[in-house]
């Protein structure tokens, strides 16, 4: 069982009618603390003080869904508040809640708890089977004229399994409208239908099934019930939708399905909280993705469902609607596929700028480090290395913007004399930078009429560097093609990108001596 969470949540419901949820405990008297889940979280919710034995809640204040009782020893155990029943229910054994658990009242709870007690005598059976699997293996190692019998075993999971299923189409059928009805079904996979085929038994659409199985994945699930929020199924489910194990992970498939999924919930019901849950959690999830590109949809959900001016997360607050939609620009604005902002910035000297779209090379790699970064003093070697070894001879620039102001801007150039950076290293040095924050405004009018632009001063803003090192891959015409990768990975691509992708690698992405750590690993924050 989960820790309890100890936070409130940011919903709240009321009902008008009285409903009370009753627990026999036998333990001291104290005060035992309920939770209710949303999605694969709970969230305290109510307290109620145990005395002699008992434990009552005004269930009426909370809405339907399934909810968890903490109890004095650490132990807990779940239950159902829905169709305003009156729940009684005692626990046996407290160290055993789920396995001595006797429901007195509550239709929901005594089905619920006689499901999980019925998964747990088909889990055992089919335990029991893949111990005489074993068993049977190591047999027939010993002795190769024994028959196996792995046929008839995988005959008998495949009864427990549809003895399961029948279970629960049963449970489903008899109560389509209960919480417990509800819930089963949500946790029931869609059944697939065969390939088809032609005369001659040949598959003559191998994508069918998948295609099927996308398409009809919420089947089985209310996406207009509020109360569909309130169980782990349901976000375990949809976690799962979007994983390799369900969309095809590309940016724009992604968008499709997650606008299709939301479409289906009611978007402007403020009282179903499933179309708030499902556009939270895909927004969220593709923010943050380790995936190269995949932040592509969080640019599209942020725009279709955040910013003005089709603002439809009624429940946010400006304050935070106008965040979600800051990141969004500076991530859009950075994403593989779209024209790199230009930067123009001076060198060492502070005499000689330069520009990306100057730069007349087949690939530029643009490189933003920090002389006091520690990854950083392990990768820019290793990027000076490909450079003269590879890059180099191959029309392949490098745009290195180091961190150049204040007591950094003796230690960037050091840096870059000790390991002898031929590439092309500019930064936002210190007397740029006292320029540009001059009260008067002459000095950042003077830089930006005659050298820079606003963007290049403000890079770290502009190319969303909020760590060191960070690495772009641009094209010929300054179009982003990747974005935060490694040293290894840049090999990989750059060998691949030039015709040379069978080629020795200096930094194997396997060699873990090289210190490469994956991008979403950086160590310091610019």
């Amino acid at each position: 069982m989960k820790y309890l969470f100890l936070i409130f949540s940011v919903f709240s419901f009321a009902f008008a009618k009285a409903q009370t949820v009753t627990f026999e405990i036998a333990a001291p008297d104290t005060v035992v603390y309920m939770a209710r889940y949303l999605g694969n979280k709970q969230y305290y919710c109510d307290t109620a003080n145990l005395v002699n034995g008992k434990v009552t809640y005004n269930a009426a204040k909370h809405a339907p869904g399934l909810y968890m009782i903490l109890m004095p020893n650490g132990k807990a155990f779940d239950f159902v508040i829905d169709n305003k029943e009156v729940v009684k229910m005692k626990v046996g054994d407290m160290n055993q809640p789920n396995e001595t658990m006797t429901v007195d009242k509550s239709v929901n709870n005594k089905l619920f708890y006689d499901y999980m007690a019925y998964m747990r005598s088909k889990r055992s059976e089919g335990q029991a089977i893949g111990e005489k699997m074993k068993v049977e293996e190591e047999k027939i190692k010993e002795d190769s004229t024994l028959k196996s019998q792995k046929d008839v075993y995988k005959e008998e999971l495949k009864k427990i399994n549809q003895d399961v299923i029948n279970y629960q189409k049963d449970l489903v059928e008899k109560y389509p409208t209960l919480f417990i009805g509800l819930m089963i079904r949500m946790s029931m996979d869609v059944e697939l239908p065969e390939h088809p085929r032609d005369a001659d038994g040949n598959i003559t659409d191998s994508n069918f099934v998948f295609h099927y199985y996308v398409n009809h994945y919420w089947d089985n699930v209310d996406l207009k019930d509020p109360r569909t929020v309130n169980t782990p199924v349901f976000h375990n489910k949809l976690d799962r939708y979007f994983s390799t194990k369900g969309v095809l992970q590309i940016p724009d498939t992604v968008a499709v399905y997650a606008s299709r999924l939301i479409e289906q919930t009611n978007m402007i019901d403020q009282n179903n909280k499933v179309f708030q849950y499902v556009l939270h959690h895909i927004t969220n999830k593709y923010e943050t993705s380790p995936i190269m590109g995949m932040d592509k949809v969080f640019c599209y959900m942020a725009n279709r469902y955040y910013c003005p001016p089709n603002n439809y997360a009624y429940w946010m607050t400006e304050e935070n609607t106008k965040k979600v939609c800051e990141r969004a620009e500076k991530v859009c604005r950075n994403s593989p596929g779209v024209a790199s902002i230009p930067l123009i910035l001076p060198d060492t000297t502070e005499k000689k700028w330069y520009g990306t779209y100057e730069i007349d090379a087949e690939y530029t790699i643009l490189y933003f480090w920090d002389p006091n970064c520690g990854h950083c003093k392990k990768v820019t070697p290793k990027l000076q290395t490909l450079y003269e070894k590879k890059f180099q001879e191959r029309n392949v620039e490098v745009y290195a913007v180091g961190k150049g102001t204040g007591d950094e801007f003796a230690k960037w150039k050091k840096f870059i004399r000790d390991n002898n950076l031929t590439f092309i290293n500019v930064g936002l040095t210190d007397s740029i930078y006292n320029l540009a924050i001059d009260s008067t405004q002459v000095g950042l009018q003077l830089l930006l009429s005659k050298y820079t632009t606003l963007q290049s001063l403000n890079y770290a803003d502009t190319y969303d560097v909020y760590s060191t090192p960070r690495i772009y891959i641009l094209d010929k015409n300054k179009v982003i093609l990747y974005k935060q990768i490694s040293i290894g990975q840049l090999e990989e691509i750059i060998d691949k990108l030039t015709g040379h992708a069978s080629d020795p690698k200096l930094f194997p992405l396997t060699d873990a001596a090289n210190g490469d750590n994956p991008p979403d690993e950086e160590e310091d924050t610019h």
